[in-house]
C-alpha cells in the first residue's frame, strides 16, 4: 500500500472493516452517495444561512417609542407625497423648546417638523420625537412654500450641520425612521428631500456635512 492510500481515511472517518470494505460495489455506491449529499450540504448551507440572514429584517432600535406613540394615527393614503430632512442650525433644542420658538413666531400649530432627531444635548443623541402635526396629520411649516407644506414630512435633526456632522446615532435614527414611513405607514414611492432641493437657492440645510448623497442612495 502506498503512502498516499494509507492516508485516504484517519481513524474516525474510515468505514467500519477498513478501506477494503469498499470492494463490495454496493457498499461503495452508498459510500459515494453520502460523500455526495455530504458535499452538498457543506456547499448549500452557507448559502441558505445567506439567504435567511439577507431575509431577516433588523430589529427596530430608535422607532420603537415613535411606533407606540403612533400607534392609533390614522394616516390616509395619498396623504404624505414628500419627505424633506432639515437641521435645526442651533446645537441645543429639543421638540418642546422648537414648538415654544415657533408659537413665538405666530405660527398658531407649533412646532414646524411632524419629528425632531435629537444630538444628545437637550433631548437623547438619535431620540426621535414626535411633533402634533403629525399626530394630528396636519400640515407643516418648515418651508416657505403652503403648497409644499400641505404634502411634505418635515423632519429635523438638532444641530448645525455647516459646522458639524450629524451623529452616528442620529444618522442611524434618521434611515430607521424614514424606513419605517416608506414601509409601514406612506409608502416606497414618497419622495426624499434635502430642505434646499425643495428651495433650490434659498437655503443650504441641512447644511454641507449632512449625508445627503447618501441618503439618495437609499431611498432614491
Amino acid at each position: 500500500m502506498t503512502e498516499s492510500a494509507s492516508v485516504a481515511f484517519d481513524d474516525d472517518s474510515a468505514p467500519a472493516g477498513g478501506l477494503a470494505t469498499l470492494s463490495n460495489p454496493g457498499t461503495r455506491r452508498s459510500f459515494l452517495r453520502g460523500a455526495g449529499l455530504a458535499l452538498l450540504g457543506t456547499v448549500l448551507s452557507p448559502l441558505m444561512a445567506q439567504s435567511r440572514g439577507a431575509r431577516a429584517k433588523p430589529k427596530p432600535r430608535f422607532t420603537v417609542p415613535v411606533r407606540a406613540r403612533v400607534k392609533n394615527v390614522k394616516v390616509r393614503k395619498g396623504r404624505w407625497t414628500t419627505l424633506i430632512v432639515h437641521h435645526s442650525g442651533i446645537r441645543s433644542g429639543n421638540a418642546t423648546t422648537y414648538d415654544r420658538e415657533h408659537r413665538r413666531r405666530g405660527m398658531e400649530n407649533g412646532l414646524a417638523y411632524h419629528f425632531v432627531i435629537g444630538n444628545g444635548v437637550d433631548s437623547g443623541d438619535g431620540e426621535i420625537e414626535v411633533g402634533s402635526r403629525w399626530m394630528r396629520q396636519i400640515k407643516g411649516g418648515h418651508v416657505r412654500s403652503d403648497q409644499i407644506n400641505e404634502v411634505a414630512i418635515g423632519i429635523c435633526l438638532v444641530g448645525n450641520f455647516d459646522q458639524v456632522r450629524p451623529t452616528p446615532n442620529q444618522v442611524a435614527a434618521l434611515k430607521e425612521l424614514v424606513t419605517y414611513l416608506r414601509n409601514e405607514v406612506v409608502g416606497s414611492r414618497i419622495k426624499f428631500q434635502g430642505h434646499r432641493e425643495a428651495h433650490p437657492g434659498h437655503t443650504a440645510c441641512p447644511g454641507r456635512y449632512f449625508p445627503l448623497k447618501e441618503m439618495h442612495r437609499l431611498f432614491g
